[in-house]
């Protein structure tokens, strides 16, 4: 026996695209990962800030310097009126359903948060929510062809 027997060996290259679906689950995925973590600090008591890291301009010069700033994360929860804590996805800006015509998941207090977001990151990363990545209207419109005159 030898020793690429003992390794899962696959026809996958890093060079393949992922599809439109694959990378709207990926992009949500990692949003998601934010909101467990804001989540799980306001649970503690604690404010979240999400650093990210960006290329900023040096006064003066053409240089370019790599500043990593601390960016304000926008709640997926709120609220009601009854006092219990809503959850809504979000594909960029826009809300998606959960289910046809369910925007929106009850998750009663504040402590259960963190294990309803984790509920949700399972079923999305088990391709539970591809029906509905599919028809989420966050798409960029192709433009037209300019016609020749």
């Amino acid at each position: 026996m030898t020793l690429l027997d003992t390794l899962t060996l696959s026809a996958v290259s890093p060079r393949e695209k992922l599809s439109p679906v694959a990378r709207k689950r990926l992009k949500l995925l990692e949003q998601l990962e934010i909101q467990i973590t804001t989540a799980e600090s306001e649970a503690d008591g604690g404010d979240y800030l999400h650093s990210v890291r960006r290329w900023v301009r040096i006064e003066g010069s053409t240089e370019k310097r790599l500043v990593t700033k601390p960016v304000h994360v926008r709640r997926w929860w709120w609220t009601d009126e009854r006092g219990k804590i809503m959850v809504s996805l979000r594909l960029g800006n826009r809300v998606m359903e959960v289910a046809p015509g369910k925007v929106s998941i009850e998750v009663g207090g504040l402590e259960k948060l963190p294990e309803t977001l984790k509920t949700l990151r399972e079923a999305i990363a088990a391709g539970e929510l591809d029906e509905q990545l599919k028809v989420s209207p966050f798409v960029r419109p192709i433009p037209k062809a300019k016609a020749k005159t």
